[in-house]
């Protein structure tokens, strides 16, 4: 299955590729890793900055906040 892994700020990227993974856990594992290689590279602490899993098919599946 397809996901998409949207960052939401103030500004939003919508991730129009996707990867394809078998499971909507092992989605969600990426959107942890991904969060934090950004909370390594990200200078300030940005509350609001989040990742959102969207399955192709099933919308949003998981929200995760980079800073908490």
């Amino acid at each position: 299955m397809r996901f998409f892994f949207n960052i939401r700020d103030k500004l939003e990227i919508e991730d129009g590729v996707g990867r394809e993974f078998a499971l909507t856990s092992d989605a969600v594992v990426f959107a942890k890793h991904l969060a934090a290689d950004i909370r390594c590279l990200e200078t300030t602490v940005r509350p609001a900055l989040a990742i959102e899993v969207v399955a192709e098919n099933d919308g949003q599946v998981h929200r995760e906040v980079v800073f908490d």
